[in-house]
Order: structure tokens, then C-alpha cells, then sequence
């Protein structure tokens, strides 16, 4: 009796230690949900009621001809591999191909494997053994059928499972600033439309980390990131009338790119704010300043009553990768701040006048002193930088262009700043 015992407490662990988890069998445990790039799979009823599966439904998937064309399924955790090492699905194949299952991460590392499958034309069950794998890492799952060409073939696949996940994952939820420095931090990069990101060293400075995105040749116009995946940042971006703007740290391979920034509500995609700025060096680090007051042409005004709670960064937006080629960009550094990355400090008293304005400014102070003034664009980059000693200045703006601009203001002897968004018309 005792050996039986033995023997079945044994069986019973090993069935626990490789519970499968269905991630979705497209009937009636759909228990997470499979997108797609360019195409989306669809929910329809079983083409081949045969052999190992007679199931209802199944997913149905068009692989367009994009070298990286793949479904995939995120979680709001990270898998874990105490719970099995296997991942398993049924594909329904019109041509032999390998197919390759990868588990990708927040945070950067990734993991794959492939298998190569002959049988057509009929329902056949693929495994995938990560064993060793690490627990708490990865939050995604991406499956490329016939990875290895561009073919434009019709792929079914149904019943995938595998180890379960942690919800909410490891890390500590990401909020602004966004450093990448933080190892506790689940920063939840999360790519569409044909980016690749990874958080990586910094080529320049082996202490820093940045997240590098590769705009890939099969990328939409529209390819970007998202910071914080589905659920965002912890709290609500604070913007206020007198402060809308953001700054990320730019490193481009090419001057005058277009770099978009959206901010959103995660509970609301149709909640969001979009503006734009361009790159004015290539192959260095920049900051870039973005002002959400500024909105990119056909996109919503910001309302300071919505919970803007989420941001996504697009490089050499409107700009399709096979039209641009493959391009990488490294960015790091997203702070919500005025354009010189230091805080509004109002205390310095200032008065400015006409607003809007449009070849002069006049600026007074209410105490005497030496300032030091400058007119910034929306890039960050200081146009005009004066010192200023008098109460009563008046600054010449004949040469700007229309537009918004900032003037920041320092006085020399405290260091107190206050900054002030101007329009010239």
C-alpha cells in the first residue's frame, strides 16, 4: 500500500508540475486573445472536422507576404514555468514549413523555437519544450507559420496551451520618468505594425540602458511602441493648462525624421492626444520636446478632464520600412517636463506682453538682477539667448518664424527659472 501511495503521489505531482493552461481553445475557453501582423486571425467554424480535431471552432489566419508576419498572444504577467515547460497548439497546414514559437519579454531578452512540419492539408499537434526556461520573464507569445518565406497562404491553428502565468508579472509597474534603468521595473514594451524593441546598453554609455526599436522593411507607416503594454503607466500623465509637455531622449540615424508621440487613456483608446517633433541631428543623442498643446494635424485636441494614462512612441512616422528601408532608433528618457528638462519653478516673478506676439516681447521683473533669457523651439533647440539686466527688456523676434515657441527665463544669482509659452504670429 505504501509503494502505491508512493506511487501515486508521485504521478499526481507530475501531473501538477505540467498542467497545461489553456491560453485559447476559440470554443469555449478563450481565456486570452490571439492579434495578429498585418492580419488579424479570425474565429470560424472547423474546415477539416477530422482526425485529432473535431473541435467547433478555430482561429484562421491569412499570412500576408511580410517576412515577419505572425499571431500573437500577450499576457498581464509573465509566464510560469513552475506550472510546465510545454507549449502546445494544432495547426492545419496548406504547405510544409517550419514553424517557429518565440516567448518574448518587457525587458528584452526572448527565446524561441522552431519546428519543421510536412504534413498538409490535415490537423497535426505541435509541442514546444522550453525547459530551462526562466519564470517571471516573458509576457508574450509569437508564432510565425512558414517563417522562413513571404508566401500568402491560409494557416488554421486551434487548442493552444502551455504553462500558465503570474498575473501582473514580477516587475513593478512602469511610470513616468521612463529611465529603463530600473531592473525592478516590468517596462512592457509592446511593439505594432513591424517594430522590434528591447531594452539594451547603451552604445555610448555602458551604465545606461535604452530601448532600441527597429523600424523593420515590412513596417506600417504607422509602426510604433507602447510603453506599459495594455494596462499603461501607474498614474495619470499630470498635465495642466500651463504645462502639456513631454521629452524623450532620441538617438537617429537620419536628420529631419518625423518622431510621434500619443498619450491615451488604457481603458479608452479613443481617448488620446497626439503630437509630433523632428529629429535635428543624426547618429547622436537629442531631447526632444513635445508639446501635447500642439496637436498633430487630424488628431484630437487634448482635454485636461481625461486620464491620459499611456504613451506610445512612433519613429519616421508616415514613412513605410520598405520605403525607407530598415532603420534603428535608441530612446530612452520619457519625462513629463518643460523643453530644458528642468521643473517649472515659479517664483522667479516675470511679466510678459503682447501675447500673442509678433516681432517684439516686452519682459519685465519686479526685482533687479541679471537674466539669462532664451527663446526655445519646440525641438528643444534654443533659438535666441540673451542676458537680460534691466526690469523692463524688450526682445527682438523679427527673424522667428511663426509659431509656438518657449521663453525660459534664469536669473543669474538665485537660479530660479520660470518658463512661459509664447505664440508668434
Amino acid at each position: 500500500m505504501k509503494q502505491i501511495f508512493t506511487l501515486l503521489t508521485i504521478m499526481t505531482l507530475a501531473f501538477s508540475m505540467n498542467a497545461q493552461y489553456i491560453y485559447n481553445d476559440f470554443d469555449g475557453n478563450q481565456n486570452e486573445a490571439f492579434s495578429g501582423w498585418p492580419n488579424e486571425p479570425a474565429i470560424i467554424a472547423n474546415p477539416d472536422v477530422s482526425g485529432i480535431n473535431t473541435s467547433a471552432n478555430v482561429a484562421e489566419w491569412v499570412r500576408s507576404e511580410e517576412q515577419w508576419a505572425h499571431v500573437i498572444c500577450e499576457v498581464e504577467g509573465t509566464i510560469d514555468f513552475s506550472t510546465g515547460t510545454v507549449f502546445e497548439l494544432k495547426a492545419h497546414l496548406p504547405i510544409a514549413c517550419e514553424v517557429v514559437f518565440k516567448l518574448e519579454s518587457a525587458v528584452g531578452p526572448t527565446t524561441e523555437l522552431s519546428t519543421t512540419v510536412s504534413d498538409v492539408n490535415q490537423w497535426t499537434q505541435l509541442s514546444f519544450d522550453f525547459a530551462g526556461a526562466q519564470s517571471g520573464l516573458y509576457n508574450k507569445i509569437v508564432i510565425f507559420f512558414d517563417f522562413a518565406t513571404t508566401s500568402d497562404n491560409t494557416f488554421y491553428f486551434d487548442d493552444v496551451t502551455g504553462p500558465d502565468y503570474q498575473a501582473g508579472g514580477t516587475g513593478d509597474p512602469v511610470d513616468l520618468p521612463v529611465t529603463f534603468d530600473d531592473e525592478n521595473v516590468n517596462y512592457a514594451l509592446t511593439d505594432f505594425g513591424g517594430n522590434l524593441s528591447e531594452i539594451i546598453i547603451d552604445p555610448s554609455n555602458p551604465n545606461n540602458k535604452v530601448a532600441q526599436s527597429i523600424k523593420t522593411e515590412a513596417a506600417e507607416t504607422w509602426a510604433g511602441t507602447t510603453v506599459g503594454g495594455a494596462i499603461g503607466f501607474s498614474n495619470r500623465i499630470p498635465f495642466t493648462v500651463d504645462n502639456t509637455i513631454m521629452t524623450v531622449k532620441v538617438w537617429s540615424p537620419t536628420i529631419g525624421t518625423t518622431i510621434r508621440l500619443k498619450v491615451e487613456d488604457a481603458a479608452d483608446p479613443n481617448i488620446s492626444v497626439e503630437t509630433e517633433a523632428l529629429t535635428t541631428v543624426a547618429n547622436t543623442w537629442e531631447t526632444l520636446t513635445f508639446d501635447f498643446s500642439n496637436e498633430a494635424t487630424g488628431t484630437a485636441t487634448i482635454n485636461f478632464g481625461y486620464n491620459y494614462n499611456k504613451a506610445s512612441i512612433f519613429f519616421n512616422f508616415d514613412v513605410t520600412g520598405a520605403s525607407a528601408g530598415e532603420q534603428t532608433y535608441l530612446w530612452d528618457d520619457m519625462y513629463f517636463s518643460d523643453p530644458t528638462g528642468i521643473a517649472d519653478n515659479n517664483s522667479l516673478q516675470l511679466n510678459i506682453w503682447p501675447v500673442p506676439t509678433s516681432d517684439k516681447l516686452n519682459i519685465s521683473f519686479n526685482n533687479s538682477d541679471t537674466y539669462l533669457c532664451e527663446i526655445i523651439d519646440l525641438t528643444g533647440s534654443v533659438l535666441i539667448s540673451v542676458e537680460l539686466d534691466d526690469q523692463n527688456n524688450i526682445i527682438e523676434l523679427s527673424n522667428i518664424s511663426s509659431g509656438v515657441y518657449f521663453l525660459s527665463v534664469k536669473s543669474q544669482v538665485t537660479n530660479q527659472i520660470n518658463i512661459k509659452k509664447i505664440l508668434i504670429n
